[in-house]
């Protein structure tokens, strides 16, 4: 089947052409495959990694009531901190008042 066309070209040589400029097409595809599988994977990846709306939501729930109970503390601390400043205040001035009483004792005698 070496029938000539007008331009010189056989339809053996025509389909040998175009044989030839698929070759290597199969192995560009599966270098295509490949990537794609690589990509699929480290979707996965990321997919397993990432928490719902939901869990994220709970967990924002959670942090609230974490930064709300640290607010008492800090505020049960700073009132026991106030109290123990009042405390050892009045225990100076008692002690102050008793070495004056002391010192007035001291030189009267």
């Amino acid at each position: 089947m070496n029938k000539k066309n007008n331009n010189g070209i056989t339809l053996d040589k025509l389909a040998n052409m175009v044989a030839g400029g698929f070759e290597g097409v199969d192995k560009k595809f599966e270098d295509v495959d490949k990537k794609f599988e690589d990509v699929d994977k480290k979707l996965e990846d990321i997919d397993k990694k990432m928490v719902t709306k939901d869990e994220f939501r709970s967990l924002e729930k959670k942090v609230d009531k974490l930064d709300y109970q640290m607010d008492e503390v800090y505020d049960i601390l700073k009132r026991f901190e106030e109290n123990d400043i009042l405390n050892l205040q009045k225990r100076v001035q008692i002690l102050e008042k008793a070495v004056r009483a002391l010192a007035v004792n001291q030189t009267s005698k």
